[in-house]
């Protein structure tokens, strides 16, 4: 083969390369480049990016709106955090309809949608997830990502080999360094996802949270779904709160927060603010191992016959019907509730922290659906049209 045949043959092998990762990083692509869409409700009163409470996020992806729904009235006030693991749809989604719908009579309610922005640009590594699912509304359908459970390694690389959780000096795994929720309180001179924790934790404490609550979605083959963690200051309120919604509205336990796991919301935010910390866990089959194909279709309907098989066998830790599935808006729901509930407790045990507020119910979100909460922004005034 003569010169300008190799050269012309490696050119031709050089511009193949080049479209196939063209083709191959369209959805990559798509997904950092999308932005998602918020109505906020009439009781918004401001925004700021969470550098505020922290600089040495600023400029970077972590650098997300906080929302505030400020009533003017004096009371408590809560954080919901949405999104610290991105592949679990229906904590942003929640973390959206409340914002869409919020009203504030007593206290203020502080929103972040996407704790981990980063982690939302990126498919779940090796799982096949498709990159965005869509959500049916009166005016139309509404687009969300699915993202990953970590930080995005474009934004922070390399894995260390263990990651040493500050400041317990306790081992992880090393994709944990990427954990939003395996990384609290967080240190200003940690890694990004270290530092982004760090200024939650500032945003709990120069704001004066009384409670934060963490929304997650769970496999249905992991003992902790369905259920309340809290840290040992909110075990009494969450305890009522899972006796009232079993008994009036949907099955839900209570956990308290182990002493020897570290990095969690529900032990770090307890331990190093003064606010009461509350995960929430609701059923997810979408992220479980043993369903079938991980579509759009399950993720929103949560329908799957190897998830009957294991529910016939006795093997899930929550209640499972192949008929009705878990769809989203059940999903949903029971996260609204079971914020709805827990805040009421609050106020229960210590009416100087009560936060008069409200949104849809979980019997509105089963009988209408999310869509039918989401507003059309075409049609909203642009003051109150917000994309990230």
């Amino acid at each position: 083969m003569n010169d300008r045949a190799l050269v012309g043959r490696r050119v031709g092998l050089l511009l193949a390369s080049l479209a196939l990762m063209v083709v191959g990083t369209k959805d990559i692509r798509a997904l950092r480049a999308y932005r998602e869409t918020v109505v906020v409700s009439e009781a918004f009163t401001r925004q700021a990016p969470l550098s505020t409470y922290f600089d040495g996020i600023r400029g970077t992806l972590m650098d997300v709106p906080v929302f505030v729904f400020d009533s003017g009235v004096p009371g408590g006030s809560v954080l919901i955090l949405g999104g610290a693991h991105a592949y679990e749809p229906a904590s942003p989604v929640m973390a959206y309809v409340v914002m869409e719908n919020i009203t504030v009579t007593q206290g203020k309610v502080f929103v972040i949608a996407r704790a981990n922005m980063s982690a939302s640009t990126l498919g779940m590594l090796g799982n096949a997830y498709p990159p965005f699912f869509r959500v049916k509304t009166p005016w139309g359908e509404k687009t969300y990502r699915i993202g990953d459970r970590e930080t995005n390694p474009l934004e922070q690389w390399p894995d260390p080999f263990t990651f040493v959780h500050y400041p317990s000096a306790q081992n992880l795994a090393y994709q944990d360094s990427r954990n939003l929720n395996r990384t609290f309180p967080g240190r200003p001179g940690g890694n990004l996802t270290e530092r982004t924790s760090f200024a939650i934790s500032e945003l709990i404490r120069r704001e004066q949270i009384d409670m934060t609550i963490d929304v997650h979605e769970a496999s249905m083959g992991y003992p902790v779904v369905s259920t309340y963690v809290c840290h040992q200051r909110a075990e009494e309120m969450c305890m009522m709160a899972a006796m009232i919604l079993s008994a009036e509205q949907f099955p839900m336990k209570t956990e308290t927060s182990p002493k020897s796991l570290r990095g969690l919301t529900h032990r770090e935010i307890g331990d190093f603010t003064e606010s009461f910390a509350v995960l929430m866990e609701t059923p997810e089959p979408f992220i479980d191992k043993f369903v079938g194909p991980m579509t759009e279709a399950l993720m929103l309907t949560g329908k799957d016959e190897f998830m009957q098989t294991a529910a016939d066998r006795g093997l899930l830790y929550a209640e499972y019907d192949m008929k009705t599935g878990a769809t989203l808006d059940y999903r949903v729901g029971r996260h609204l509730g079971g914020a709805a509930e827990v805040i009421k407790q609050m106020g229960e045990f210590y009416p100087a922290k009560k936060v008069g507020v409200s949104w849809p119910t979980y019997a509105a979100v089963m009988e209408k659906g999310i869509g039918a909460f989401l507003h059309d922004p075409a049609k909203a005034a642009a003051a109150r049209v917000f994309r990230h």
